[in-house]
């Protein structure tokens, strides 16, 4: 589907954020949160809503991916500054205040800015929850996945899960960093990923020919440059343990599969955890993908629940 307006916000330290709006624009107001960090929209995005007879979703591409410029900037980028973006555009937008969806990294963003404020959010429907830790981190790249598939992750990583994720991710940023090595350390970066993402069923002969696009490459220094500086923090506090005095008023539904290699359910758990009043689906035998088809149904059940 089309979007109905694009336009590209301007800020004050030299990004230039891309949004686009899609469906009704006197619809319910929803963001969508991209993942990543720095993986920016998917063109079908638009298909995890229920309908958009009655929506006005707006897509953004976060500092740095995307169509957002510069491509693959790191300057000032920071979840901090990521929710002063969103914050920004909101009222750019004239929005008052908007229901947000978002998956994995998306989740971890809608969480921070709803941290921030509050009063501007109606409503929160996330998935593959990922609160930006050193546990997550193990998961993936060290204590579980990398034990599970230790074929995989040292075929593409040249190395074995004895090392520690913070070794492997400064290794990371200097190839990243040069120009005759970046697309063949990006393309490794994320074929990790998603690979792992289609848990429990993964054939890595499906992804073996692909290679890093300018975006992709965008999306791998993005990562490497978030990950090196786990945990996450807001007001000097892990994300987590941010919203153990917070209590939001607004609904929260949450989806995870029970198979994700990407982020570990107990994420997902802990997020229940924190505000009893959400609700939960723990999805069986589906992974981190969106093609698990199980996981999206979730997705679509809440969103028609948060959306009336």
């Amino acid at each position: 589907m089309n979007p109905y307006d694009v336009g590209y916000y301007e800020t004050e330290d030299g990004h230039s954020i891309y949004y686009e709006q899609i469906g009704h624009p006197m619809g319910m107001p929803v963001l969508y949160l991209h993942g990543g960090p720095g993986a920016g929209l998917d063109t079908d995005y638009h298909l995890l809503l229920p309908s958009l007879q009655n929506i006005r979703l707006i897509g953004i591409d976060q500092r740095g991916a995307g169509k957002s410029k510069p491509l693959g900037s790191l300057k000032n980028n920071s979840i901090e500054f990521l929710v002063k973006d969103l914050e920004q555009i909101r009222q750019h937008l004239h929005i008052s205040s908007w229901y947000i969806f978002g998956g994995s990294w998306g989740s971890t963003l809608a969480l921070a800015y709803s941290y921030f404020h509050p009063q501007q959010v109606r409503g929160l429907n996330l998935w593959g929850i990922f609160f930006g830790n050193q546990q997550e981190i193990n998961w993936l790249y060290k204590d579980t996945a990398p034990v599970m598939y230790s074929d995989i992750f040292s075929k593409l990583f040249d190395t074995s899960p004895t090392h520690t994720p913070q070794a492997l991710f400064s290794d990371f940023e200097k190839k990243l960093k040069v120009p005759e090595l970046v697309k063949q350390y990006a393309t490794k970066w994320l074929l990790w990923e998603a690979f792992t993402a289609e848990h429990p069923d993964p054939v890595f002969e499906d992804f073996n020919q692909w290679q890093a696009s300018p975006q992709a490459i965008a999306c791998a220094k993005i990562e490497n440059h978030y990950f090196l500086n786990v945990p996450l923090l807001i007001n000097g506090q892990e994300v987590e343990h941010s919203f153990e005095k917070v209590d939001f008023d607004f609904p929260i539904y949450i989806t995870h599969g029970r198979n994700d290699l990407v982020t570990p359910a107990a994420s997902a758990l802990k997020l229940k955890s924190l505000f009893p009043h959400s609700e939960i689906n723990i999805i069986k035998n589906s992974g981190h993908s969106l093609g698990h088809e199980d996981l999206k149904e979730s997705i679509l059940y809440f969103g028609e629940r948060l959306l009336g």
